[in-house]
């Protein structure tokens, strides 16, 4: 192993006479020489004693720090790790600041700011990146390092500096009302811009002239003074902290969870909460930080929950619907509904707590059975008898037995006018109608195709073209052999009525001889 040492240049021979020269001795690694026992010591220009690199240049370059190396004002050159961290702290903590604002001048310290450095990581990059031993890199100058700031410490100290120039900004709020929540508009304030106030302040210490923190020798010892600095701050527009978009945004997600809590059972939504209700099982907040924080009153939902099972539960009800020959459904006499039975609603009140707090939709799945409804299909049909003189009125429930229903005495068309054979399919139906050469009144319109105006006639089910079933109020002749119409089939006002309500369009009219 060698060691680091100096060695003269020329040789003198009178030792008494050699003095060390002011110029820069020069190093280089040579085989170490005798130990001698005088106590005379080399100093190198920048303070280092020889003897101290002799003891090893790997501790030194270790431990101290190359010289001219300044940060943020402080000069750590020939400083241990410790010493450069304590440097740096205390320029930063006790710099100066004065700002001017619009004439208004105020000094305020690094502390009062909120500035702070990481002193010790930077203390530990420098060292590493500027070693004593590594001369080439002597005397770099400033170096850069992080300058962080507390914006709420800076702006707490800049309001209270800058008092009249400084308005608070008003959080935007939010409120419940007419069945949802609504945003009351924050308002902007202004202060003192701190971002582009933080930005100039770094480049400012960054060349603030070097502040000795260190006497001669090698021993760190406090900064005897920190920098001073001057700057002129702007004025700008401050958000509030929570703005009136955000506030949007979180009454959007409010009033979309508040109108979403359904509860289903094996895929059917059988419960939809109101959304008043759901509302009044939280509390909204907005914290200074402009957080928002839900609060659920989990003793309110139980509640609902509880009743849940009573709401719900219910016997299966049968359909009873009027179909055509192809099975479609014409009329629903009574609607279906499946039977269901809620056997728990375990965790169903932190479900909804959860979903609440999140501001998400709550659609809660409840653990019981559904029962299908069946259904009735009734398929009705009439048959027109020209020769018997009556119409009769079918019916078939669930492709079972055909049954006739009704059969009603009737009047046919008159020669001429002859009620049609065939097969139709009732098209329309009427509870009244004007039928001939009518006005709006009710009144004839003479020259007409029809030559006759008959007012308000009953309960009319059309099957082919005008031809087709109604009540007849204005004679009493029905049976076989009766032809008082002009094609149409006459019935009594009840009859009529009765097969109005019994025939749907779609149901099938036969006409025969």
């Amino acid at each position: 192993m060698t060691d680091l040492a100096t060695e003269k240049t020329q040789e003198h021979s009178d030792t008494t006479a050699a003095q060390p020269t002011a110029a820069q001795p020069e190093v280089r690694w040579v085989e170490p020489a005798p130990k001698k026992r005088g106590k005379k010591k080399l100093w190198f220009g920048v303070g280092i004693p020889v003897a101290l690199i002799a003891c090893g240049a790997v501790a030194v370059g270790t431990i101290f720090t190359a010289p001219g190396v300044t940060v943020l004002g402080a000069d750590v050159g020939l400083t241990t790790v410790d010493g450069a961290q304590e440097a740096i702290a205390a320029a930063i903590a006790d710099a100066t600041v004065t700002i001017s604002v619009d004439g208004t001048q105020e000094t305020l310290t690094g502390t009062q700011l909120g500035l702070s450095v990481d002193a010790a990581k930077t203390a530990r990059d420098i060292k590493n990146a500027y070693p004593l031993w590594n001369i080439g890199n002597w005397s770099p100058g400033s170096v850069d390092a992080e300058l962080a700031v507390d914006t709420q410490v800076a702006s707490d100290a800049l309001s209270e500096a800058f008092a009249d120039k400084y308005s608070a900004p008003v959080d935007a709020q939010i409120e419940y009302g007419d069945g949802g929540y609504s945003v009351v508009p924050a308002e902007n304030g202004q202060g003192i811009d701190i971002e582009a106030l933080v930005d100039d302040l770094s480049a400012e210490l960054a060349a603030a002239p070097a502040v000795q923190a260190l006497a001669a020798g090698v021993t760190p010892i406090a900064a005897s003074s920190s920098p001073s600095i001057s700057l002129v701050a702007s004025i700008t527009e401050t958000e509030p902290a929570f703005t009136t978009d955000e506030a949007t945004e979180t009454v959007e997600s409010l009033n979309s969870a508040i109108d979403s809590v359904v509860f289903s059972l094996d895929g059917d939504t059988v419960d939809a909460v109101p959304a008043e209700t759901v509302a009044s099982w939280i509390d909204v907040a907005v914290t200074d930080a402009g957080e928002v924080q839900i609060a659920t009153k989990n003793d309110e939902i139980e509640k609902y929950v509880a009743e849940v099972p009573g709401r719900v539960d219910q016997p299966a009800t049968e359909a009873d619907v009027v179909v055509d020959a192809a099975g479609n459904v014409l009329k629903t006499i009574t609607e279906g509904h499946d039977g269901y039975k809620v056997t728990s609603t375990e965790g169903v009140t932190d479900t909804i707590s959860a979903a609440l707090t999140s501001m998400q939709p709550a659609e809660v799945a409840l653990t019981g059975e559904k029962v299908a409804h069946k259904t009735t299909e009734r398929f009705r049909r009439a048959v027109v008898s020209k020769s018997e003189g009556y119409s009769y009125f079918y019916e078939t429930v669930n492709d079972g037995k055909e049954k006739l229903m009704k059969t009603m005495p009737m009047a046919l068309g008159t020669p001429g006018h002859d009620t049609q054979v065939g097969d139709f399919t009732v098209y329309a139906q009427l509870t009244t109608q004007n039928m001939g050469d009518c006005d709006a009144d009710g009144n004839l319109v003479p020259g007409g195709r029809f030559g006759y105006c008959t007012a308000n006639v009953p309960w009319i089910s059309y099957f082919n073209g005008d031809q087709g079933f109604h009540g007849t109020y204005w004679h009493n002749n029905f049976g076989p052999g009766a032809y008082m119409s002009h094609g149409c089939v006459n019935l009594s006002q009840a009859d009529a009525e009765w097969s109005y309500r019994f025939l749907q369009v779609g149901s099938p009219v036969k006409v025969v001889a």
